[in-house]
């Protein structure tokens, strides 16, 4: 992590360790999406926010916008896991970005995962409007000029 000695990197870094929580939670697909109303998510999401997973992965669409999406995107994620767990490794912070890494262990189709992915998540007036999503662990810290 970067240390810029600012309140808001700090107040940003946070919000996505509070993120990152959220997500770790265990349940069942159905009891994710229950658990993430709208105001559950608007304390930590922008109501337009923008989901962009991995390329060329296998969900069904390039990015997942809204609250609605949002639940969308990581029930269908779910959906295909036996078991998951994701662990925030490291963030690095630009002024409206924090770059994650992510440790996630599973399993999913018979297969065990082990694996260090990345995300770049931007914020705005103390919410994430965007997260787009990498699979190398230096895709996101990359992409914010890191």
């Amino acid at each position: 992590m970067r240390d810029t000695g600012t309140d808001m990197t700090r107040a940003n870094i946070e919000l996505v360790r509070r993120l990152y929580a959220e997500l770790a939670s265990e349940g069942s697909p159905r009891e994710f999406e229950r658990r993430l109303t709208d105001e559950a998510l608007g304390e930590l999401l922008d109501p337009e926010i923008e989901w962009v997973p991995v390329a060329h992965s296998l969900l069904a669409v390039e990015s997942y916008r809204g609250f609605d999406g949002v639940r969308r995107f990581w029930g269908e994620f779910l959906s295909t896991w036996e078991s998951y767990e994701v662990e925030p490794v490291s963030f690095y912070d630009t002024d409206d970005q924090v770059a994650v890494v992510v440790h996630i262990v599973g399993r999913t189709h018979g297969l065990e995962v082990d694996e260090t992915r990345s995300s770049l998540l931007t914020v705005r007036d103390g919410r994430v409007v965007g997260v787009r999503s990498f699979a190398d662990p230096d895709g996101a810290r990359e992409a914010a000029g890191g």
